[in-house]
């Protein structure tokens, strides 16, 4: 099992229980166009569960989380969520990276030759302001800093300020493709967050993202950059997820007013981006028991001190 180390920081929601994922192999076993009916067998997933025997009885031990689950336990979730609760679905509008970069570099290319910028054919998420809701949530966010960006900025003032430009961009572009937002820029990256329903598809969107923030960047906009002359750019990410507090700021003797998010998982983002190396996405421990065994299968440990965070002994893990 988890140690107890790990225990304290995990989010609760409204009804005192922790989010859990649990993943599923599903085989179509009837589909029925013309009655909107569809069966599907499911089972635990092969990649990621091994069936195991305890006292007689059968279990499923997790790989990843090292924790062991009843099949009877799983068997009685199925029954009461698939009832209640809807299945939700909210994918990228990118389907391949690989060709999304190709494409963005295609049109990169043409601008640098003195065309006018071409938006992707994928259409982005519109972006809109940080609503004050009051109350917590669920989400999900990514921090992205420019390595050696004040060295850059010194040494070519107004090439950086053109790659910078082309940068925020793309990338941002990207946090729209996936459901996301832009809460701040900081003058050498910027802070997102994905708010959706669906937090397994969410937390699945947030490290597809992170990788192609790294695919963009190296794979379309740093060959472009080379090719005009410009300082190519290398960058880190950090992930993480948890509950956060959307509050209005106020100082009425001057006027002053502003909408912000607080969120210890926040925090852990950032301070997870800080530790990693360039050309990494790492992600923390509470974003990791949350994605898809695809992911899991990509993660690698790497050392992080939990004090930074406030909790001993939190993991932090590089994707590949």
């Amino acid at each position: 099992m988890v140690a107890p180390a790990q225990q304290d920081w995990r989010d609760k929601d409204e009804h005192g229980k922790v989010r859990r994922r649990f993943d599923f192999e599903f085989e179509t076993m009837m589909s029925d166009e013309q009655a909107g009916a569809i069966v599907v067998r499911t089972t635990p997933h092969s990649r990621r569960y091994d069936l195991i025997t305890v006292k007689g009885e059968r279990h499923y031990r997790d790989r990843y989380l090292s924790e062991i689950i009843p099949e009877a336990e799983i068997i009685k979730m199925m029954v009461e969520q698939q009832q209640a609760v809807p299945i939700i679905y909210n994918p990228p509008s990118i389907s391949s990276a690989y060709e999304y970069t190709e494409t963005r570099q295609k049109a990169l290319n043409a601008e640098f030759s003195g065309e006018a910028y071409r938006p992707p054919a994928e259409r982005a998420k519109p972006h809109a302001p940080l609503n004050e809701a009051g109350g917590t949530r669920f989400l999900t966010f990514l921090s992205v800093d420019i390595c050696a960006s004040s060295a850059l900025r010194r040494k070519e003032p107004a090439g950086f300020e053109k790659a910078y430009g082309i940068f925020l961009r793309e990338l941002a572009t990207s946090v729209g493709h996936f459901h996301g937002r832009i809460l701040k820029t900081t003058g050498d990256g910027f802070i997102a967050y994905i708010d959706s329903e669906g937090f397994t598809t969410q937390c699945d969107n947030t490290v597809d993202l992170g990788l192609t923030f790294l695919a963009v960047l190296n794979r379309s906009v740093n060959p472009e950059l080379e090719n005009a002359g410009l300082p190519q750019l290398q960058i880190r990410v950090g992930a993480d997820c948890g509950a956060a507090t959307i509050r209005r700021i106020s100082v009425p003797a001057t006027g002053f007013e502003q909408v912000e998010i607080a969120s210890d998982a926040l925090n852990r983002a950032v301070k997870i981006e800080q530790c990693a190396k360039p050309g990494e996405l790492r992600i923390g421990r509470g974003l990791y028991e949350l994605v898809h065994v695809q992911w899991l299968e990509r993660c690698k440990e790497t050392a992080f001190n939990g004090e930074e965070v406030g909790i001993l002994g939190y993991q932090v893990y590089k994707v590949n």
